[in-house]
């Protein structure tokens, strides 16, 4: 069954310097190493990822954009990449969770990666964040350690 990945737990694996880094880069190999593994990406992640990982705010020594943009192309066209799009669902969808589930502005990113991965069939996301994930009953949540 393929993991999607939540941009905290890219943004770990990827940032040497990450606190999470050791962690999140164990995930996604024991993920990719299982018969059939794979790891799903949105692009809204990595559209996320080029932000976060390049702002010096967040990290004493953030990637240059040149690199990260190396960095990001690269794990989108790996091969145990499961490369996932939203469908002309998601936007729909995204209100009506965010409706039922009474979630604020600041939960409008999240809602629309569940309802993307839920569009997609893929039910198990790696995040660092659970809690965010967890009101959405067809997500199950891996939170990486």
């Amino acid at each position: 069954m393929t993991l999607a990945l939540d941009t905290d737990v890219v943004v770990s694996w990827l940032m040497a310097g990450s606190p999470r880094h050791a962690v999140a880069r164990s995930e996604v190999e024991r993920e990719v190493r299982r018969p059939g593994g794979a790891i799903a990406l949105v692009p809204q992640t990595l559209q996320e990822v080029l932000h976060v990982a390049t702002d010096p705010r967040r990290f004493e020594r953030p990637l240059p954009m040149k690199e990260a943009l190396r960095l990001v192309r690269q794990l989108w066209e790996a091969r145990d990449v499961v490369r996932v799009h939203p469908g002309p669902h998601v936007p729909l969808r995204t209100l009506e969770l965010m409706e039922r589930h009474r979630l604020g502005r600041k939960r409008i990113l999240d809602t629309a990666l569940a309802a993307t991965l839920e569009g997609a069939g893929i039910r198990r996301l790696a995040t660092f964040n659970g809690d965010d994930f967890r009101v959405f009953p067809f997500l199950e949540v891996v939170e990486p350690s």
